[in-house]
């Protein structure tokens, strides 16, 4: 669908967490003015803002995987039902190469991590409103099968050191020091929610159920310096 030159980029945000909405509506409003944002939290709130005037008609659509009712794709057929017709960038908690498969399969210009940067995903975001394709160069050689799967993939717990990022370790590294996530956040550059994030797939690979069992299990693993 052609944007009319006399209004603003509309983005289309479909994702169930408030936090990153509001983080995603920072990024936009700071780093992209001439984009405007829409958002909805659920599969029924969109096909309720696709009943409404000009409410099939974004530019670009920022999409969750993990949507509740919308996993394993069927968000993107919900997209084609309601009549939108926009480029999709489908976000994610999971780097996961067979889901970035499944959703350029059925559609999605663009498989991004939750965990980039504000800059890189703003970034990636104006590749994909104007016609571009994206895809994280550690994925995409996941898929071409040029690289090994993560460890643990699939949300699997793991007791192997190789399993967490260089990013992953920094945080675990401040909450084993009982920093909180904004004192996080503000050291590494890194919104709030961004943190929350790697926290939670720090719990995940750990097999953990919370910050301190996160920490004690790293510390028996020798993951943390100085342990």
């Amino acid at each position: 669908m052609e944007r009319a030159a006399n209004r603003p980029m509309r983005v289309l945000v479909a994702d169930d967490h408030p936090m990153y909405r509001d983080a995603l509506e920072l990024y936009l409003t700071r780093d992209w003015p001439q984009a405007s944002l829409t958002a909805v939290g659920s599969l029924e709130e969109l096909d309720a803002l696709a009943q409404q005037p000009e409410g099939q008609d974004f530019d670009l659509v920022v999409m969750d995987w993990q949507l509740p009712g919308g996993e394993g794709g069927a968000g993107m057929d919900r997209l084609d039902a309601a009549g939108i017709d926009a480029p999709v960038a489908v976000v994610t908690g999971h780097d996961d190469a067979a889901i970035a498969r499944e959703a350029l399969t059925r559609g999605a210009c663009a498989f991004l991590p939750k965990t980039l940067s504000s800059v890189a995903l703003v970034q990636m975001l104006k590749v994909v409103a104007v016609g571009g394709s994206v895809v994280p160069a550690d994925v995409a050689l996941r898929m071409a099968g040029a690289l090994p799967a993560p460890l643990g993939g699939s949300g699997a717990a793991s007791d192997s050191g190789g399993l967490l990022t260089e990013r992953e370790c920094q945080v675990l590294e401040h909450l084993a020091g009982g920093a909180t996530n904004k004192e996080i956040g503000r050291v590494l550059d890194l919104q709030e929610v961004t943190i929350k994030l790697h926290t939670r797939r720090i719990l995940r690979k750990l097999g953990a159920k919370n910050r301190v069992e996160a920490v004690t299990r790293a510390r028996d693993l020798g993951l943390l310096g100085g342990s």
